[in-house]
């Protein structure tokens, strides 16, 4: 092949845009989500009862918890380097399983779609009436 050749080559592999590097997924991390504290039942009552405290860190993509405890499911969004602090439920005396897990959506541009990605679940109880 002739340096004109691969020269040219070059410069096209160079300016195409590469849909590898917009399509791979962005998987949350300790790092980005920095801080998700569960307190269940009446542990920390200063947060209320069975609740959730959220601190995003990294805000690039779009993150939230999901979560679903007997018919209950939900999902639960923080906004970026601000504290947030929901409760599930009431506090009561029945304990009801709970599943949650961090969950983060990008915006692929090739194709152009949302894609959304979660961790694995935790498990906790929801105590409540």
């Amino acid at each position: 092949m002739s340096a004109s050749r691969l020269f040219a080559l070059l410069i096209v592999l160079l300016l195409t845009p590469t849909t590898f590097a917009a399509a791979t997924p962005a998987v949350p991390t300790a790092a980005e989500v920095s801080l998700i504290r569960y307190h269940p039942g009446d542990t920390a009552p200063e947060h209320g009862p069975n609740s959730f405290v959220i601190t995003v860190g990294d805000c690039a993509p779009l993150r939230h918890i999901d979560y679903k405890w007997g018919s209950t499911y939900g999902k639960i969004t923080a906004p970026c380097d601000e504290p947030k602090t929901v409760s599930l439920a009431p506090l009561g005396a029945t304990e009801h399983p709970l599943q949650w897990r961090t969950c983060s959506t990008t915006l692929w541009r090739y194709p152009p779609r949302l894609h959304t990605v979660c961790g694995d679940y935790h498990y906790d109880v929801v105590l409540t009436g």
